[in-house]
């Protein structure tokens, strides 16, 4: 993270150094069962055993949380000030909402709409969902008439996601972007126009 860098999302913060006593009073003594100073570095700790926690083992449940209390209206921003000298930032969303779905996680954001038709011809769209917490894709097929017929969760990349379709029997005739505006929605149809071009699927005159 650059210095003195704002923030245009939210971020997870994989580590964080410097005026340690300052970070201190105003993290780890507001939430004293979850963060502690270990090696000069803020730490994610278990409030159970007190150990250590690698980022990836509490992301999900983090971000999912944070999800949750947003959509409840419960999040205010205190404008809190931080200053460190080291620190590194995962950040999430720059953009992007992540919309109330039915998915089991909330911290799903919806990137791509597709049109679909069917080997018999019938329609439909497929949506493809990515999860900012574990870095995954669902996809959620759905009729005509908007009712979902299929869910396929924890597609670990975008090639498996491709292989999904494939399998399904579906052609793609149309690709939307969820939120025209946001760049992650437009980083997302470059990366999967390029994973079906490897898979074979060609563009149709």
């Amino acid at each position: 993270m650059k210095s003195h860098g704002p923030l245009d999302a939210f971020a997870f913060v994989e580590a964080l150094g410097g005026q340690t006593e300052n970070v201190e009073r105003s993290v780890v003594n507001r939430f004293h069962s979850a963060f502690a100073f270990l090696g000069g570095q803020l730490t994610s700790i278990c409030e159970h055993c007190a150990e250590n926690l690698p980022p990836a083992a509490i992301r999900s449940a983090v971000m999912n949380g944070f999800v949750r209390l947003g959509q409840e209206r419960l999040l205010v921003n205190e404008r809190l000030l931080l200053f460190a000298s080291d620190a590194v930032l995962t950040e999430f969303c720059g953009e992007t909402s992540i919309e109330e779905s039915a998915m089991r996680d909330p911290d799903y954001a919806l990137l791509l709409v597709c049109d679909t038709e069917s080997e018999i011809g019938e329609t439909g769209t497929i949506e493809l969902w990515h999860s900012v917490a574990r870095d995954d894709y669902t996809i959620v097929v759905k009729g005509h008439e908007g009712r979902e017929m299929l869910r396929d969760a924890f597609n670990d990349d975008l090639k498996d996601v491709v292989t999904t379709i494939f399998d399904l029997g579906l052609m793609l005739t149309q690709l939307h972007l969820a939120q025209p505006s946001s760049p992650y929605c437009g980083l997302a149809r470059d990366l999967f126009l390029e994973a079906l071009e490897n898979a074979g699927y060609r563009q149709a005159s």
